[in-house]
Formats: C-alpha cells, sequence, structure tokens
C-alpha cells in the first residue's frame, strides 16, 4: 500500500516537489527500467528532493523506518561487483550491493548472487533476493554504516549466523566496544 497525499504532507516540507521528482525518477531508465519502481529509483528520489531543497518535517529520530533505511543505504557506497554504478547491461541486470558487502563475500559466494540475479533479470524479474552470503554481508555493511548506538540497536535482531559474520568485521574494523558486546550477546543466544 502506497502512501497517501496526507501522509506526504505530514513527512515531506515539499510534497509536491517530491511527488513531481518521484514521477521523474521513475520514468527514468537509471536504476531500473523507465516505469518501475526500485530500491536505486528510492536512494536516486532521496538523493533529487534533497538536491532541490526539500526537507522532512521531523527530526531523524522520528522519521518513519523507511525513511530512516532509506537514508543509511543512501550514504552506503552502492555498487555492482566491478565497482560500477550502472548495473543493467545487455539485457542482464547486476547484483547492486554496498562496497562493503562485497568486501565480506568470498569468491563463490559473489559469483552465486550475480549467478541468481543475471538467471532472474533475463526471465523478466525485477527483484532477485540476496542469497544468504549476500544478505549477511549487507546486515554487515548496514551495521558499518551506523553509529554505535544504532548498530546496537539493529544487532538485537541478526541470526547467530549474521550476529558472527558481523561481530568478525566490527572486530576487524571499527571495534566498537558496545556492538562487539552486543553482537557476541547476538551470536550465543543461539
Amino acid at each position: 500500500m502506497g502512501k497517501s497525499k496526507k501522509d506526504y504532507e505530514r513527512d515531506y516540507t515539499d510534497p509536491q516537489l517530491r511527488e513531481r521528482l518521484k514521477e521523474e525518477v521513475k520514468a527514468s531508465d537509471k536504476g531500473g527500467a523507465p516505469g518501475q519502481w526500485s530500491a536505486r529509483k528510492s536512494q536516486l528520489l532521496t538523493q533529487e528532493y534533497e538536491k532541490h531543497g526539500g526537507g522532512y518535517r521531523n527530526p531523524p529520530e522520528q522519521r518513519t523506518r523507511e525513511q530512516r533505511n532509506l537514508e543509511e543505504w543512501t550514504e552506503q557506497d552502492w555498487q555492482t561487483e566491478s565497482g560500477s554504478a550502472e548495473a543493467r547491461h545487455d539485457g542482464e541486470t547486476e547484483r547492486y550491493l554496498p562496497k562493503s558487502a562485497w568486501e565480506e563475500l568470498s569468491p563463490q559466494e559473489r559469483r552465486e548472487t550475480q549467478r541468481r540475479k543475471r538467471s532472474e533479470s533475463r526471465k523478466g524479474e525485477q527483484r532477485s533476493a540476496n542469497p544468504p552470503a549476500a544478505k549477511a554481508a549487507r546486515k554487515v555493511a548496514e551495521l558499518d554504516a551506523l553509529s554505535a548506538k544504532e548498530a546496537v540497536k539493529r544487532a538485537r535482531d541478526l541470526s547467530p549466523r549474521e550476529a558472527e559474520q558481523a561481530l568478525q568485521h566490527e572486530r576487524d574494523h571499527k571495534a566498537r566496544k558496545t556492538v562487539l558486546d552486543q553482537l557476541d550477546k547476538a551470536v550465543h543466544r543461539g
């Protein structure tokens, strides 16, 4: 179910601008086929809306979960495995993940996630679920991009397998004590 006009008026300082930009982004071929909506197009819409001076009625901590997620995703360095911002080539679509998620995947896991995405895109499928390894890598990338306080909250929702991968990543990168403690709890609760 989509947002109503009232929802847009409640959430955005310039709902007409956002609606106009949404239609332009949806009609373009950037971030997906013209006329189709995608997570990438949502990111592009957020960037365009803010670039054109649009804002939000609520402070960040009071925004909807969707708005906060989209803001996080927009701040991440999303790309294909090769580092390109262009995911579509010759009738196929490559997997599009945050750079740090690609870094978490083994060569075999990279091949599997690419194989699945390309296969489904050849069949005309717009969306293709991430294989478990790519899904876990993406969650690790999301934690890495969050403040320690937000990462601790998000870590509570990870499966023990995801938490174990995130724990190793956190140790190797930021080593935030509160995040490490919460991830360790998540690993051992299973």
